[in-house]
C-alpha cells in the first residue's frame, strides 16, 4: 500500500527538522509518526489534517467541502494534533509543534 500524501508531507517535515545525519533518530521518528497517523486518527481526522497541513485549505474551505460548521473543523483538527502528540510525546513533542509552527 503507497503511503498517503499525508504521511509523506509528515516525514519530509520531520526529516528537516532534523537535519544532521542521525538517520536511526529520524527512520524512528519517522515510522512512529506513520504508524501514528493510521492508527491513532480517525478517518475524519486524518482526512482533515490532510486538507489543513498538505492541501493547505482554510478552515472554512474545508468545513464547505465537508458540510459542517468551521468550529468542527477546528476541534477535529485540535483532537487529531492531540492525539499524535500524546503517542509521539517521548522524543518527539517539540518537533511536532514546530512543524505545525513552520
Amino acid at each position: 500500500m503507497a503511503p498517503s500524501h499525508c504521511d509523506l508531507y509528515e516525514y519530509r517535515t520531520y526529516m528537516s527538522l532534523l537535519g544532521g545525519d542521525n538517520g536511526k533518530t529520524r527512520a524512528l521518528l519517522a515510522r512512529n509518526l506513520t504508524k501514528a497517523v493510521k492508527e491513532e486518527l480517525t478517518p475524519k481526522q486524518r482526512e482533515t489534517l490532510e486538507m489543513y497541513f498538505v492541501h493547505s485549505m482554510t478552515m472554512p474551505e474545508i468545513a464547505e467541502m465537508q458540510g459542517v460548521n468551521v468550529s468542527t473543523v477546528s476541534r477535529s483538527i485540535s483532537r487529531g494534533l492531540g492525539r499524535l502528540e500524546r503517542c509521539l510525546r517521548y522524543g518527539a513533542r517539540e518537533l511536532l509543534r514546530q512543524s505545525l509552527e513552520g
